[in-house]
This record gives C-alpha cells, sequence and structure tokens, in this order.
C-alpha cells in the first residue's frame, strides 16, 4: 500500500468526526417604508443573523406604503407563496386578523417569560385580535405629533417652545408661516388615511361608529374636522396633494423647508430630519379648540403567516429581536416611538438618559392614546382607500365638508354591509 493511500486511510479511520452541520430555517420577512426607518430593520435582523446558529433571515423591503404591501401579500397568499411574516400598521392589522391569516404568537411570548415580563402589557393590547390573542410582535407604536421648522418660526416672530396647541393657534401660525408667492405653507396636516383625521376628529368629540358599530361618520365633528383642513387650503396655509402623490410628496415637501408644520406620525421624525440643514422639533398634536387629546397610536408590527411549526418556531425567534431591551431602545431612539420594553426604558444607557436630553418626544409620547379605528376584515382596506378620495375631495373643494361626511357614512354601511 502506497504511503500515501495508508496516510489518508488513516486519518479517514481515526480523525474524529466532524459534528454534523445544523441546518437553517430560512425566514422570509416583507415590510414597506423602507425609506422611512428600514435601515433599523436590516441592523437588527442582521445582528440576529450572526448571533443565531439555525435560523437566517431573508428581509425583503420596499418603499410602499403598507396598504399597498398588504395588497401584494394578499395577493401572494392566493398564489401560494405568502412569507412567513409581514409588517402592518393599523391601518391593515385587522385585514390580516379577520381573515384568518395571521398566526397567534401568544406560545411564543409565553416560552420566553423573562421577556414577557418585561413587556408593556398596555401597549401590546394594540397588538391583539378580538379573540384576545396577540397577532403581532411590536416594532413600534407612534402617535401623531406636531413637527416644527424652527428656522421657520424664529423668523416669523414665532416661539418654537410655546407650539400651537389647538386649531386656532395652528391656524395663526400657519397665517405667519405662509406665503403663496414663495410656494411656502404654514402647515400640512394630513395624508390620505384616517389615522391622523381620526385624531382630530375624535378631539372635537366624534366617532367612527356607536356602540353597537353602525358607522356615525357623518356627525359633527367630522364634518367640523374636513370644514376646517378645507379652509386652510383655500386660504394657502395648507397644500391639496392627491391621494396617489402624497406619500412621495410630504418628506420632500418638509426637507425642502417650504413646511412651517406638519402634524404627521412621530415615527417619521429621525428619517425626514436626518442630514437637514435647518433646525427642527416635536411637540404634541394640536387639537381642535375646547377639545380633548386622543392622539390614535399606530402599532406597527409584523405578523406571523407561518403555518409550519418549524416555521413558526423560526419566526417567533427572529421576530423576538424586536422586543429585546437593547433594540427597543435603538428602535425608539430611530423611530422618535414609544418604548415596548419597560427595562430599556428602566436602564440610563438605553433610554433613561436619552428622555431627559430629549424632552420633546417624552411629551409627545405622554399623549392620551386612542385605539386606531379599523373595519373587518378586506373593507378595512378599502375603507381607506375610499376616506382618502372623499377627503381629497373636500379639500380641493369638489364636494363640501357636509356631503363630504355623508358620503364617507354611506360608504362605511356600504363596506359594512358586504363584509
Amino acid at each position: 500500500m502506497k504511503p500515501l493511500f495508508k496516510a489518508l486511510l488513516a486519518g479517514t479511520l481515526l480523525s474524529p468526526a466532524a459534528p454534523p452541520a445544523v441546518a437553517e430555517t430560512q425566514v422570509r420577512i416583507v415590510s414597506g417604508q423602507e425609506q422611512q426607518n428600514g435601515d433599523i430593520l436590516k441592523d437588527i435582523f442582521s445582528a440576529f443573523d450572526a448571533a443565531s446558529a439555525d435560523v437566517v433571515v431573508d428581509l425583503q423591503m420596499d418603499n410602499k406604503s403598507d396598504i399597498v404591501t398588504t395588497q401584494k401579500v394578499l395577493a401572494d397568499i392566493v398564489a401560494g407563496s405568502p412569507p412567513d411574516a409581514v409588517r402592518v400598521t393599523g391601518a391593515v392589522f385587522a385585514t390580516f386578523v379577520n381573515s384568518g391569516r395571521a398566526q397567534p404568537l401568544d406560545a411564543c411570548i409565553d416560552g420566553q417569560p423573562e421577556l414577557k415580563a418585561q413587556l408593556d402589557a398596555g401597549l401590546l393590547d394594540s397588538f391583539r385580535g378580538p379573540d384576545g390573542k396577540l397577532y403581532a410582535m411590536p416594532f413600534y407604536t407612534t402617535l401623531p405629533a406636531l413637527y416644527i421648522n424652527v428656522a421657520a418660526f424664529k423668523a416669523a416672530g414665532l416661539d418654537p417652545a410655546n407650539p400651537p396647541a389647538n386649531w386656532t393657534a395652528l391656524r395663526e401660525a400657519a397665517a405667519k408661516l405662509s406665503d403663496a408667492d414663495k410656494g411656502k405653507f404654514g402647515v400640512l396636516m394630513y395624508m390620505p388615511n384616517t389615522y391622523l383625521f381620526g385624531s382630530q376628529m375624535e378631539s372635537a368629540g366624534g366617532h367612527w361608529v356607536d356602540a353597537e358599530g353602525k358607522p356615525t361618520a357623518d356627525n359633527p365633528a367630522t364634518v367640523k374636522t374636513f370644514a376646517f383642513m378645507r379652509e386652510m387650503v383655500e386660504k394657502k396655509y395648507m397644500p391639496a396633494i392627491a391621494p396617489s402623490a402624497f406619500w412621495g410628496e410630504f418628506a420632500a415637501l418638509f426637507r425642502s423647508g417650504d413646511l412651517g408644520m406638519m402634524v404627521f406620525s412621530a415615527s417619521s421624525y429621525p428619517g425626514l430630519t436626518k442630514g437637514l440643514g435647518f433646525e427642527t422639533t416635536l411637540a404634541p398634536m394640536p387639537i381642535a379648540d375646547d377639545g380633548s387629546v386622543v392622539a390614535t397610536a399606530s402599532g406597527n408590527g409584523f405578523v406571523m403567516l407561518a403555518t409550519d411549526p418549524e416555521k413558526q418556531k423560526a419566526t417567533c425567534a427572529a421576530l423576538s429581536a424586536l422586543v429585546s431591551p437593547e433594540n427597543v431602545a435603538r428602535i425608539v431612539k430611530a423611530t422618535a416611538t414609544v418604548p415596548h420594553n419597560t427595562a430599556a426604558v428602566d436602564k440610563p444607557d438605553l433610554l433613561g438618559d436619552y428622555f431627559a436630553q430629549n424632552p420633546a418626544f417624552k411629551a409627545v409620547n405622554a399623549q392620551k392614546a386612542g385605539i386606531w379605528y379599523a373595519m373587518p376584515g378586506r373593507a378595512n382596506t378599502e375603507f381607506h382607500n375610499v376616506f382618502g378620495d372623499i377627503q381629497f375631495s373636500v379639500l380641493n373643494g369638489s364636494v363640501s365638508p357636509e356631503q363630504g361626511a355623508a358620503d364617507l357614512n354611506a360608504r362605511m354601511k356600504e363596506l359594512l354591509a358586504d363584509n
């Protein structure tokens, strides 16, 4: 026998066997809004992949709205190729829960008692379905806030430390900040879904439905809110942007410095203000005169769609990374949102010192939060599309505030009847 062959044979027979490789389970996670806060998700899941021996995340992102992302994922479900998890907001959460596609995450959280004890139980409730089960792993919860261009405020003789707290003060400030000839607007205070409008309407005393769940969108507060927004457009204090163009234009308008104020979700603040050439700050959302603070909470999280037990276990592990104390601190700092993990708040090196140094964020998060109304099943996505079209018709003067409220209420009845 040749010496080389003998040596190879001896190595084969005598060397200890290498440990069997652990099979990796790939988890496909889909998310929209990449430009707004995609970087923090990429960082979290990249770190998870590096630390995990048996799970790898395939994070697929685009810059579409959550409604558009939901429509695409629903099409993937019909085609038989759904992702294992999808990012949702309150605008589309009910679509997955009421359709039966969302898979409960209670067992995932219950299997981690230390982590479960750290999570804010009240905030978790916004991620539960009608049956009380947890159907989304929290990413962040955001409240509406007033964005202030500090430089524009000072130039107009306004005090950014004394921001508008109600509609009258907002109107007066917007008048001083607006210059139609130069394309300057005092404020932007809407979006083509019900998130901000609902906060304003409810602050004025209205409700989307009554105690029996019947639509009441034609209430006086809806008319009042539509009328106020229409007035701001008529006086050229606010632009009217079509729903199809809104998500692509609002950020450019703010970042250009042509907006003195904007009422928007606080979660957009870090991304919108990154690299700006002027100072900005946040304040609580202005409300209707003599109204009550009702800041619609948008619970942004990830719904699990995986049904295979092994896939569910792997998805649970990946999504749990979102609510660790360290990652919650990173998320809050990246999104100016409400922390879901109380341990992160209690530690100075995580969020304790951060909130002490950023009192504006603390004031925004202290607003009384309200539930973002959702219609059952697929009707909810259509409801937001209908609302966006009707709101724009009011803003551009095609219909009156009264007619807009009546049309919205009629369409709500139709959607509820169909579902």
